[in-house]
């Protein structure tokens, strides 16, 4: 578990730790490789997972924009919809004061499409 207090390693920091372990650790790493066919392999392993990280990567961008093309899509049809309701909206108060003024609907109708509290 982190430490809550822990700061994030600034670039110098890094540097360092790069320069004073990592680097020492891979140099002798490579320093007690019994043959060049040893580091070979391991250099192989390195460009696999590499190559691998690429492709994960790829993937995942590719991902990310089918998602932000179905968002857009979704977004248009929302505006589209919300569009369409307020017209709708619009639409049904016009008709019901014109049968309302024209006595079309009793009290007791108009009552009962004022408490659906579509408008």
């Amino acid at each position: 578990m982190e430490n809550e207090n822990q700061k994030p390693l600034t670039l110098e920091q890094l540097a360092n730790y790069n320069r004073e372990v990592l680097l020492p650790a891979i140099d002798s790493k490579i320093n007690n490789l019994s043959t060049r066919d040893e580091f070979f392999r391991l250099e192989k392993k390195v460009d696999s997972l590499e190559n691998g990280f690429k492709e994960f990567k790829n993937e995942s961008l590719t991902n990310q924009d089918k998602m932000l093309k179905k968002l857009d899509t979704l977004i248009q049809e929302n505006e589209v919809r919300n569009y369409q309701e307020k017209k709708q909206k619009e639409f049904f108060a016009i008709m019901i004061n014109a049968m309302k003024n024209h006595n079309i609907l009793s009290q007791e109708e108009i009552q009962k499409i004022s408490q659906l509290n579509i408008f």
